[in-house]
């Protein structure tokens, strides 16, 4: 095989400094210099009266065009998942002002409110009770479930500004199991950590949570 057959190999043995230059941006450019600067040291100290065989020439030009698809390949998925990213931070904006459901723990509300939630059921459970108790440490309300089945509804009548926790048990054979109950709020702001991670939500009286937590999208 004619060594001018060779992409571009001529011109990297009459000039190699341009040839083995190191590329200034890495990545594939880098690779490709590395690969003509061995194939240049290959063949300008080979043996004149027994020189290499053009098939390993064939052989290593294949094996680079293999390692140069993988870093385009890799480069490729780096870029779609950056694509990804910034579409779900577009399409999450699109929940501002909009209503959200998710597991609420204790809720700071800074006017007087109604509240209204569900409770999903454990299959089998026996009693339910929910408590919620405000930021004294009182006991503003008590709801007592027996047998509940499915998801249960609850409605708070209204309560006064501040802060307040809901403690929701349910008995299920003897064992005691600790539940949250799922409550509609408002997206206040949407925003993704500096370091990456999941999309979170300023959610109204709430505060921030992620995206994921969100079991239920609704209408403003």
């Amino acid at each position: 095989m004619a060594l001018a057959s060779i992409n571009g190999l001529d011109n990297a043995i009459s000039s190699p400094e341009s040839a083995i230059a190191p590329a200034a941006d890495g990545g594939i450019s880098g690779l490709r210099s590395e690969f003509l600067q061995m194939m240049v040291a290959q063949i300008n100290n080979q043996d004149p009266l027994n020189p290499l065989d053009g098939t390993q020439y064939v052989t290593q030009l294949a094996q680079f065009s293999m390692v140069e698809g993988i870093e385009q390949m890799k480069i490729q998925g780096q870029q779609q998942a950056t694509l990804l990213d910034t579409l779900q931070v577009l399409g999450s904006t699109s929940l501002m002002g909009k209503s959200v459901t998710v597991p609420v723990q204790s809720i700071s509300l800074a006017a007087p409110e109604s509240l209204n939630g569900t409770i999903p059921v454990p299959a089998g459970t026996d009693a339910l009770t929910l408590e919620v108790y405000d930021q004294s440490g009182q006991q503003v309300h008590q709801q007592e479930w027996h047998s509940p089945e499915g998801e249960l509804a609850f409605s708070l009548a209204e309560l006064p500004a501040g802060d307040y926790e809901f403690r929701v048990s349910a008995s299920r054979k003897g064992e005691t199991l600790t539940l949250s109950p799922y409550m509609a709020r408002t997206v206040e702001k949407v925003s993704l950590p500096a370091g990456g991670g999941d999309i979170m939500l300023e959610l109204a009286g709430i505060g921030q949570m992620s995206l994921f937590q969100v079991t239920e999208f609704g209408q403003s």
